[in-house]
């Protein structure tokens, strides 16, 4: 234990390192600016992810930005976190969006918000945001392998015996069938990941469509329950949400699946040390022009 948490400090360290470092805040390479952005929820659910920035120990100016950008209210407050950062004379802004998917109507909005994007999500919420210095923006979490690491420990926290055990990933979801259908591949591809991890029976991704149309979320959740009323007559089942904070969406998962068996405890992706140890490193990477994954630049 002690080990692992002095790599970790190490490792944030390195992070913060990078991000302060002063090559990149030499004369003819200006500082960076860090902005972490994500949907928002309740008190709690901004809470946990306020601490979890503050946790993984980036190097200031670091910003926190709640929304989906589809409301002018949004939006100035999109705009007043870009001010702040730009006032403390960054040459950049590297954007971190702490999402579970990439393939949702939030983050193509936040493309737009920050010119990565010609056409809103929505266009009521009005123009781009103004801008003074380039961005960058990494991607969400998808099928990253901390994600993974994160999901395989709350799995690990329900079971018994992982062969005769059947994981269930429960997304929010998005409303369109493409995004949709992208989601699922990604959360599938974690499930081949806890599954060579853990050596469960089988790993199997759904999502709730929670703010899709009344019957596209209905022909969802009957698909949902459809499903785990069959794997729980053979095997015992282990439902895990793939939600970045409690603040309500988890209490939704017992109602769904009201009157049938499997094991649930409702722990979000927050708190976790991975998830810091993430959020520092997709950071990171950006502020010194590497990604594992392609980055959006304005």
């Amino acid at each position: 234990m002690m080990r692992a948490l002095r790599v970790r400090r190490g490792w944030l360290l390195i992070c913060a390192a990078v991000l302060a470092s002063p090559e990149l805040r030499a004369e003819g390479t200006p500082a960076v600016g860090v902005l972490v952005v994500a949907h928002g929820g309740t008190n709690q659910w901004d809470s946990a992810v306020r601490k979890t920035v503050r946790d993984a120990g980036l190097a200031p100016p670091v910003e926190v930005v709640f929304g989906m950008g589809m409301h002018p209210e949004e939006v100035r407050a999109f705009q007043d976190a870009v001010n702040r950062l730009q006032r403390r004379q960054v040459g950049r802004i590297v954007v971190v969006p702490l999402l579970v998917s990439s393939h949702s109507e939030v983050f193509r909005q936040y493309e737009y918000l920050f010119g990565l994007r010609d056409e809103p999500e929505w266009p009521e919420a009005g123009k781009p945001l103004h801008l003074e210095v380039p961005v960058v923006m990494g991607q969400a979490l998808d099928d990253d392998p901390a994600l993974a690491e994160v999901l395989t420990e709350r799995a690990g926290q329900l079971s018994r015996k992982p062969e005769d055990e059947t994981v269930f990933l429960i997304a929010h979801g998005p409303v369109e069938d493409e995004d949709d259908q992208r989601w699922l591949e990604r959360l599938s591809q974690l499930g081949a990941q806890i599954q060579a991890k853990a050596g469960f029976h089988g790993v199997r991704a759904f999502t709730m469509r929670d703010d899709a149309p009344g019957a596209v979320k209905e022909r969802a959740e009957q698909t949902l329950r459809a499903a785990l009323r069959h794997e729980s007559r053979q095997r015992r089942v282990l439902v895990v949400p793939v939600l970045i904070a409690r603040g309500g969406v988890e209490r939704k998962i017992p109602k769904i699946l009201a009157g049938l068996s499997y094991a649930y405890k409702g722990q979000t992706l927050l708190p976790h040390k991975k998830m810091e140890a993430w959020l520092a490193g997709q950071a990171a990477r950006l502020a010194s022009g590497g990604s594992s994954e392609p980055v959006l630049q304005y």
